[in-house]
């Protein structure tokens, strides 16, 4: 069945909203590449230790000696993606209690990567390119084009059967390793699905899955909250935070990923516009068009297959893949979390988003369990932003 390319505009979480002095400029740039990269690939395809916590200074690292003779583990480089600005290390917990996430982390807003977290479930070993072109291969996937370095201002959709998009991406893969490509040239990125929708049986291959990380309300229905990525490498998501100031459990299956990471009170530095998304590159800043971003705090981590990365409400972060990779998160609230989530609208939230806050909130609050609720919350995850 011969397939088709449909480029669409996205729906936007909103307009820039002007809270206090923080510098929030809307950018005239459209962001996107002129398609001819990425989607001809398309086209042509079809037929450690714990550091950098609480409030200490987060500039970048110059040294890397200085590193090594601090104690900081050295973070090795792929071929495809050399590292750029180094940062201090979010901390890694090894074996952590949901008991002692909850306190040391979650009540604390403080960001952690828990290595292994998903080492009983089979997805780490079975979740291959063979394997998804046999269990989902003629599955339709949006794909989206124009999420780079300057911005989300040109972002498109694409439709395509996920067989030809993995057969892309592997083809990107092959060229970029001959030096036949360059990153730009890379393939669009399946990005933020519902995780169900790409596999519907995933329930079987994440047995095993820690779901005593989240709060007891999600714990029997997490699953349909997941959100699926995969992608090749140099796959990129600009800074921003989630737009419904959620907190976020992050798992990484295959490859690797960069995050850049910033508290939600280091907003004024960054230069936002579109409600959540950032001007600033995190990987290498323009400080004479960005001069307040000198004064960030920042931190990284690089999540490995198993990880799990837990990101505060309204954490900044940019994300690239330093390979070919597959991920799924799931945004999820306490009811603490919820109700700031509503309140927010005082502060600039995009009404939408204020809705599937209060529709929480609401089940939260009055004990209403998640799969009853997910019926009025369900558009939030197939929505564009």
């Amino acid at each position: 069945m011969e397939n088709s390319i449909k480029l669409n505009p996205t729906a936007k979480d909103g307009g820039s909203v002007a809270i206090g002095r923080e510098p929030m400029r809307p950018t005239a740039k459209d962001g996107g590449s002129n398609g001819s990269g990425p989607v001809a690939a398309l086209s042509s395809s079809l037929g450690g230790e714990s550091v950098a916590t609480g409030q200490e200074s987060m500039r970048p690292t110059a040294d890397p000696s200085a590193m090594l003779r601090a104690g900081l583990p050295m973070l090795q480089p792929s071929k495809a993606m050399p590292l750029k600005k180094r940062y201090p290390l979010v901390e890694r917990r090894e074996n952590l209690s949901s008991i002692n996430f909850f306190h040391d982390f979650v009540e604390k807003n403080r960001p952690v990567v828990v290595p292994n977290a998903l080492k009983h479930c089979r997805a780490l070993s079975c979740w291959t390119d063979d394997y998804l072109h046999k269990v989902a291969g003629r599955r339709t996937v949006i794909l989206k084009q124009g999420l780079n370095e300057e911005g989300v201002g040109g972002l498109k959709t694409i439709m395509s059967r996920l067989s030809d998009y993995l057969d892309s991406v592997a083809l990107f893969e092959t060229r970029l390793e001959r030096n036949e490509v360059s990153a730009k040239d890379r393939p669009p990125y399946l990005h933020d699905l519902p995780l169900l929708s790409v596999l519907p049986d995933a329930a079987d291959d994440l047995d095993g899955f820690p779901s005593g990380y989240f709060p007891q309300w999600y714990r029997t229905d997490w699953l349909q909250f997941a959100q699926f990525f995969l992608g090749p490498s140099h796959s990129l998501t600009p800074l921003h935070f989630d737009c419904l100031l959620t907190h976020n459990l992050f798992f990484q299956v295959r490859g690797r990923k960069r995050f850049i990471l910033l508290h939600h009170d280091q907003l004024p530095f960054c230069y936002r516009y579109q409600w959540r998304w950032c001007e600033v590159d995190a990987e290498t800043p323009d400080f004479i068009s960005h001069p307040l971003y000198r004064d960030a705090q920042i931190q990284e981590c690089i999540v490995e297959p198993g990880d799990m990365l837990y990101m505060p409400p309204g954490m900044l972060h940019h994300v690239r893949s330093l390979e070919s990779s597959i991920s799924f998160n799931v945004d999820w609230h306490t009811r603490a979390s919820a109700i700031q989530g509503v309140l927010a609208l005082k502060r600039g939230m995009p009404l939408k988003n204020v809705y599937y806050n209060a529709v929480i909130a609401l089940g939260q609050c009055t004990g209403q369990p998640a799969g009853r609720v997910l019926p009025w919350y369900r558009s939030y995850l197939n929505y564009v932003s």
